[in-house]
């Protein structure tokens, strides 16, 4: 059998399981074992047990479960609801203070959870309310709780980065610190639009009330001192990282019981059954996550033996385009792809086919990973599978999925202008990398 004929009835295998509604992982393993089989007969088969266990059972991976566990404890916490509450008072005065300061709380809840959908539900439930209460354009309210909560993907500390940074080889801890500047930049991106357009279309607020009533709410100075725990566990996890004190794992695991601290001693939050349902749900995701991984390492071993990474490179050089046109074909490419794949999938799917490339066309590999993730970042705002516009559809019956949808396809241009920034100035994400230690 010709290795395209096999390539091609794999691909086909992916494809045919994905439509019957198959699980992801199922998908990429049956494929995985099918094709090596096909190529090498029970020899090949015998020594993915191998392969999968060395590559599972890696030190790195250790941080994805706690910084799960880590987040699923905030999102208990009432932390969201204390960010969103002070940065509402901070910057009401802008055009558009709600929304505006609804980015700022999710960036910052994203900076101590690193989950998308976790920031989505846990400013959004406080948020859109509020924002529909002072008579906001239901669409601009849905969309700045929407797509903000994407942030938590690329402002470390990040899953996806710790999926990268595995199957690409490169310092997970120097993804995290590379994520940092783009983050922000994102998030003032996503600030500018709402002022923008606020500005030029005042009727996007009707207001009922021009500002945050004061008699029934804690004064600003309380709210801002509240503050303290959780900018505090956010400077020891990424600042233990970025100063080379502690490695990812190390930081999450100090993160964890951080964590633990704030909910239990200074929000008094979280009680026996919610630590027990914290414990649940944290091994539910990780579980989950691992399957994938697991089904996207015996597809990428077959990928591997056919030598598709290798003939992609050899494909993609061979066309002669400029750098940068090669880099937006790929961009769209994976945009593409994940309208369709989530985003840990898309991760351990694509880039052992592209880190072929990237070597070929000299490209730093971090850089290329910051610019995957803002990518997947449009990705999780977009049909058909938009895991955000679920989750906000999921926890509001303010708003409609229509009406969710609408508001947030303007971000996905916004981060679109954020993503070609980034490529090209490669610094922005280089720069606080090259002084690590």
């Amino acid at each position: 059998m010709s290795t395209t004929l096999l390539i091609i009835i794999c691909i086909a295998c992916v494809l045919l399981l994905l439509i019957f509604g198959s699980p992801i992982y199922l998908c990429l393993g049956t494929a995985g074992i099918l094709g090596i089989y096909l190529n090498g007969g029970l020899a090949g088969l015998n020594l993915l047990q191998t392969t999968v266990f060395g590559s599972v059972s890696k030190f790195t991976l250790v941080a994805a479960p706690l910084f799960i566990l880590m987040g699923e404890i905030i999102s208990r916490s009432g932390i969201g609801a204390d960010l969103y509450n002070a940065f509402a008072r901070m910057l009401k005065r802008l055009p558009g203070g709600l929304a505006v300061a609804t980015v700022v709380a999710s960036a910052i809840f994203g900076a101590m959870c690193g989950v998308s959908i976790a920031a989505v539900a846990a400013i959004g439930g406080m948020a859109l309310p509020e924002m529909l209460k002072r008579g906001y354009d239901p669409r601009l309210a849905a969309g700045s709780v929407c797509a903000p909560g994407a942030l938590a993907m690329l402002i470390p500390p990040s899953l996806l980065f710790i999926l990268y940074g595995e199957v690409a080889h490169v310092s997970v801890s120097k993804l995290f610190t590379a994520g940092i500047l783009p983050g922000l930049l994102l998030a003032s991106l996503m600030c500018g639009y709402i002022m923008i357009r606020v500005m030029v279309s005042p009727k996007s607020i009707q207001p009922k009330d021009k500002g945050l009533k004061t008699d029934q709410e804690e004064p600003t100075i309380l709210l801002i001192k509240r503050l303290w725990a959780p900018v505090l566990l956010i400077i020891i996890v990424l600042g233990s990282i970025y100063l080379g004190i502690a490695t990812p794992t190390e930081s999450a695991a100090i993160g964890v019981i951080g964590a633990y601290f704030v909910s239990i001693i200074i929000y008094r939050s979280l009680g026996w059954k919610g630590f027990l349902a914290t414990l649940e749900h944290s091994a539910r995701v990780t579980t989950m996550i691992l399957l994938v991984v697991v089904g996207a390492i015996i597809f990428t071993q077959f990928l591997n033996l056919v030598r598709l990474p290798d003939m992609f490179a050899n494909m993609i050089v061979s066309f002669h385009l400029s750098p940068i046109m090669t880099l937006i074909i790929i961009q769209l490419m994976l945009l593409g792809l994940g309208m369709f794949v989530d985003g840990a999938s898309m991760i351990l799917i694509t880039t052992p086919i592209l880190l072929p490339t990237i070597v070929a066309m000299n490209w730093d590999p971090i850089w290329f990973g910051v610019l995957m993730i803002a990518n997947i970042e449009m990705a999780v705002i977009t049909p058909p599978v938009g895991l955000n516009l679920y989750t906000l559809a999921g926890i509001t019956d303010d708003v409609d999925i229509e009406t969710i949808l609408k508001g947030t396809l303007p971000y996905v241009l916004v981060e679109a202008v954020g993503v070609l920034i980034l490529m090209i100035f490669p610094q922005i994400s280089l720069w606080l990398p090259s002084l690590m230690k």
